[in-house]
């Protein structure tokens, strides 16, 4: 079987509530018409907050998380600690 594939995006919300609640549900209502499911989802960027720590940490610990987050999306490993998905702004 081959492992599932991620995309993440970085979107700068509307500062309206219900244009963000709008938005959100369209972006979901497309990801599910092609098959495809919200996995995770984090009101802050943490796109950044990884190329920070990218920034930071030594390259073997940065390889040995990237085996662990391969190992994951493999069923190899579960993955600890996951915060609920969440819109609050």
């Amino acid at each position: 079987m081959t492992p599932p594939t991620y995309i993440t995006l970085l979107i700068k919300q509307p500062e309206d509530p219900r244009a963000r609640q709008l938005m959100h549900d369209q972006i979901t209502h497309v990801i599910g018409l092609y098959g495809g499911n919200v996995a995770g989802m984090s009101p802050e960027d943490e796109m950044t907050l990884c190329e920070l720590l990218q920034e930071r940490l030594p390259d073997h610990e940065i390889n040995d998380v990237r085996q662990q987050v391969s190992a994951i999306h493999t069923g190899q490993r579960r993955h600890g600690r996951r915060r609920p998905a969440s819109l609050e702004a």
